[in-house]
C-alpha cells in the first residue's frame, strides 16, 4: 500500500547512523514512502541546551526538500523535538509516531537529590546549574514532566508505541499517549525495547498507523 507520505526520521541521543539507515531502508521500500529525510538533530555537548534549536533545523530541512508537512517519526530525544515541532508548528505535521526512552536505571532514585532533579522539568534542572550532557539525558528519556506541556498542544494523530516487556516504558508511554490530545497507543507483543532494531516492524506499525487514519 502506498501512504506517500514524507517521512522525517528524529533519532535518539545514542541511536546510531547505521541504526537510523537500516529503519530508513525499509520504510521507503516496504511501506513506499515518498521520501525519508534524516535531518541532524544533534546539539552541542558544552552549550545549553535549547530545544527549540534541532525543531527550527528540521523545519528548515523540510522547506529546503519543498514540503509543507511530514510524518515525524521519533525515540528519545527525537520524541522530543517531534513533539516541539507538533507543539509549536502543527500545520507542518502531518502524524507523529513516538517511543519513550526511560532507562531502569534512572528509575531507581540513587539519592534525594537525583530523584528532586529526576522530577524536574530538563529546562529548570537546566537553570539550576547541571552540565548540557545531563540536561540532554533527561530529555532523551521523554519524562511526563518534559513532554506534558507540549503534548497537551499538540492537535495531530500520533501514535506511541512501546513493547509488551518493555518495563521501564510502558508507564511512561502510556502517559504520553493519555496527555497528547489524539494519542493511541500501541502495545507491540512479545517483545521488550528490541521493537526498534526491527526495521520491517518499524515499517509495518507506521503503515498500519496511516492506513487507519484515511
Amino acid at each position: 500500500m502506498s501512504i506517500g507520505h514524507t517521512v522525517v526520521l528524529l533519532p535518539g541521543m545514542h541511536d546510531t547512523s547505521t541504526q537510523t539507515t537500516a529503519v530508513k531502508t525499509p520504510l521507503a521500500n516496504v511501506a513506499d514512502v515518498a521520501q525519508v529525510l534524516t535531518p541532524d538533530i544533534k546539539v552541542s555537548r558544552s552549550k545549553p541546551v535549547i530545544l527549540e534549536d534541532p525543531a527550527q533545523r528540521v523545519l528548515g530541512a523540510l522547506s529546503a526538500a519543498g514540503i509543507d508537512r511530514a510524518v515525524l517519526i521519533g525515540h528519545g530525544w527525537g520524541s522530543m523535538v517531534a513533539l516541539e515541532i507538533a507543539a509549536t508548528r502543527g500545520e507542518r505535521v502531518t502524524a507523529l509516531m513516538l517511543s519513550t526512552n526511560a532507562r531502569l536505571e534512572t528509575i531507581v532514585l540513587r539519592s534525594l537529590y537525583y530523584g528532586v532533579l529526576n522530577l524536574l522539568p530538563a529546562t529548570v534542572v537546566q537553570r539550576l546549574g547541571a552540565r548540557p550532557p545531563d540536561v540532554l539525558n533527561l530529555f532523551d528519556q521523554v519524562r511526563p514532566a518534559d513532554f506534558r506541556p507540549l503534548a497537551e498542544r499538540i492537535r495531530v494523530p500520533a501514535l506511541v508505541v512501546v513493547g509488551e516487556q518493555d518495563v521501564a516504558n510502558r508507564g511512561p508511554s502510556a502517559t504520553l499517549a493519555k496527555f497528547l490530545p489524539l494519542g493511541n497507543l500501541r502495545v507491540v507483543p512479545r517483545t521488550g525495547a528490541g521493537w526498534r532494531a526491527q526495521p520491517e516492524v518499524v515499517a509495518q506499525l507506521l503503515v498500519e498507523f496511516l492506513s487507519s487514519m484515511s
